[in-house]
């Protein structure tokens, strides 16, 4: 039997906003009339040929409760129960999430092959959905859904729930720590801390020791270990958001994944419209792609090294966001403001950066010549929409 690996990660962050459904749905950038042309219709000629027919055994799976920042898979069973070969594509995604590539060998008629979903729960807690699409040749069906509902709770084995810093002065090293404990078992390993976002991942480093259970803050966890992250010098000004990943022998955590969050300031600041000094976000909010938007955003720079203190743009993403610096101006010889210009220009294609499952915000990098900052970060919040 054949095996189609189609792994589907998705990443919530965020609250749900007055017991909302977190959902989360996987769409196919593929036409099915385009991905198998002459295929996906019915035409009078065709009405006594032999056709490929879809099935699928339980198209919906319903996994129960699962605990946050935990990783789930499921196969589904694809039938061909037609008279000709089925064929399956899958394509990219709009969300953010990965597809793996599909066979393109057919599956003959009364074979079947098997397709799994994997995912992360990474949202608070409340009802989960989660839902992928596959193009097929099937005339009477040319995509077909599969979709995975249940809910997510808290995970009682870490405290906190997160890595929260407080405000990290630029040059600075800090730490701040969780536990990691095994309540229903009296072996405990812990392994491999990986830091998901590799633009800031060599300024992390993730210590992992054990803790006697009398230490624990969870008096009825039988085993736990300490796991302490330090920030160290040399992040870029404003607010970060990334992922721990852990190895564990846990039931249902063989990944653990803790939400690592914090904001470094310093002599640079950013102002403006639309823009959380507290978040360090600008929130632009949804885009029609006929009209476009504009927004300015204002860099102050403070200290006897602002009139030396010059900017470049270094990187943009998504490419498509429109970034330039205005002209510098000295308001005294201690404060200089440099506007920031940012246009989503019309005729964008859709896209979502709205730091949810559908997408990651947009983020702008600036390098600086101050002697302590080399770095600025710019997350921008923005949807596409046609």
């Amino acid at each position: 039997m054949r095996i189609l690996s189609t792994i589907v990660i998705a990443v919530l962050v965020g609250g749900i906003v007055g017991g909302a459904v977190a959902y989360f749905q996987v769409r196919n950038d593929l036409d099915p009339v385009t991905a198998f042309p002459g295929e996906t219709e019915i035409t009078f000629e065709a009405k006594n040929q032999k056709l490929p027919r879809v099935k699928v055994a339980e198209p919906n799976f319903k996994f129960g409760a699962m605990q946050r920042g935990t990783t789930m898979s499921h196969e589904f069973e694809i039938l061909n129960i037609g008279e000709a070969p089925l064929k399956l594509k899958g394509g990219a995604t709009s969300c953010k999430c990965t597809l793996s590539e599909v066979s393109e060998t057919p599956v003959p008629p009364g074979g079947s092959t098997k397709v799994k979903l994997q995912w992360s729960a990474k949202s608070d807690n409340g009802p989960f959905r989660q839902t992928a699409t596959i193009a097929t040749n099937d005339p009477l069906q040319s995509s077909l859904e599969l979709s995975v509902d249940g809910s997510i709770m808290s995970a009682s084995g870490v405290e906190p729930s997160d890595v929260a810093f407080d405000r990290i002065a630029v040059g600075e090293s800090k730490s701040a720590q969780v536990y990691v404990m095994a309540m229903l078992q009296d072996d405990l390993k812990v392994s491999d801390p990986v830091f998901s976002d590799a633009t800031i991942r060599d300024k992390f480093v993730a210590r992992i020791e054990p803790v006697d259970p009398k230490d624990l803050p969870n008096k009825s966890a039988r085993r736990g270990v300490r796991v302490t992250v330090t920030a160290q010098p040399g992040l870029p000004v404003g607010r970060f958001q990334q992922w721990l990943s852990l190895r564990t022998n846990l039931a249902q955590a063989e990944t653990l994944e803790i939400p690592v969050s914090g904001q470094v300031v310093g002599d640079i600041n950013v102002h403006g419209t639309g823009w959380s000094e507290e978040r360090g976000v600008l929130n632009i909010g949804n885009v029609k792609s006929s009209e476009g938007a504009h927004n300015r955003l204002n860099i102050v720079v403070r200290g006897v090294e602002a009139p030396n203190t010059t900017f470049k743009i270094k990187s943009v993403e998504p490419k498509e966001m429109k970034v330039s610096l205005g002209e510098p101006k000295k308001l005294k010889d201690t404060l200089l403001q440099v506007p920031l210009e940012i246009e989503i220009p019309a005729g964008t294609r859709p896209m979502v950066h709205l730091d949810t499952a559908q997408g990651e915000p947009g983020r702008i990098i600036l390098s600086t010549t101050h002697p302590k900052i080399k770095e600025l970060s710019v997350n921008v919040l923005f949807a596409v929409e046609r």
